[in-house]
């Protein structure tokens, strides 16, 4: 009988970590936010027939669109997309952590898909929020113990009760980081098609047990995180109570000719 070794050898090879699925796929790319020198790397995921985000967005990245960090100077302007309003005094936008690398935590579910329009006009590109369907497929299957979503994921357990810079950690299937762990990531649908105001987030963050972190598990935006921001409607632009909240941004599949 024919051995099937080579066969089993060659879908290894397939699924490694960091390596695409087929030779025929789109490339991995840098992209430069235009008018600096900030970068971020996207990463084609075959199972999902996306380009997503091969980390959550950063600081580095996300405060070039806050106006009370830049005075106009990054293309398109201020004119072309709405800014976020300067964070609450007493809650500082990243808690005092750090910034840099970090991912940005605490935006709101609007101003996370503000961003992705913001950074399409500057880039050229259109990058939004995934649908939970697509956060399913780049997320990959689950880890197979807390043992190992740990070494993929900062949480309660590692994290030193705070997010923690993106990239430090094992990445997963597809060579994306902190896809578990690290922030709940927002989708672009909403939990509940009877209140489609209220964002569905996922991935488990840096406060969650790595035995409760689940693929499958959707975190219901609670607007009870909202309730310190004295502005009215309040939660518009940052959530007081969202330290735990995040993103990832994809960019769909290049059109056939």
């Amino acid at each position: 009988m024919k051995s099937v070794l080579p066969f089993l050898l060659l879908c290894a090879a397939c699924h490694a970590p960091g390596t695409q699925e087929s030779t025929d796929s789109p490339a991995p790319y840098t992209e430069t936010i235009r008018g600096t020198d900030v970068r971020f790397d996207m990463v084609w995921v075959e199972a999902a027939q996306l380009w997503v985000g091969k980390h959550e967005v950063t600081w580095d990245e996300y405060l070039l669109y806050c106006d009370f960090e830049q005075d106009n100077g990054i293309p398109p302007g201020a004119d072309a997309v709405t800014k976020p309003s300067v964070p609450l005094d007493w809650t500082p936008y990243d808690r005092d952590w750090g910034a840099g690398q970090r991912p940005a935590v605490g935006m709101s579910w609007n101003a996370a898909q503000k961003y992705c329009a913001w950074l399409s006009a500057n880039t050229g590109q259109t990058y939004r929020l995934p649908t939970e369907q697509e956060w399913a497929a780049f997320a990959g299957p689950r880890p197979a113990d807390a043992a190992a979503i740990a070494a993929q994921a900062w949480c309660a357990e590692n994290s030193k009760e705070r997010p923690q810079e993106v990239g430090q950690k094992a990445p997963n299937l597809y060579g994306l980081y902190d896809v578990y762990g690290n922030l709940w990531e927002y989708c672009a649908n909403p939990y509940s098609a009877d209140d489609p105001e209220q964002a569905v987030l996922r991935g488990g963050s840096w406060q969650s047990p790595a035995a409760s972190i689940d693929p499958a598990t959707r975190l219901a935006f609670d607007y009870d995180w909202t309730l310190r921001d004295p502005n009215y409607p309040p939660g518009v632009w940052w959530i007081p109570d969202g330290p735990h909240l995040g993103f990832r941004i994809v960019r769909d599949a290049p059109s056939t000719p």
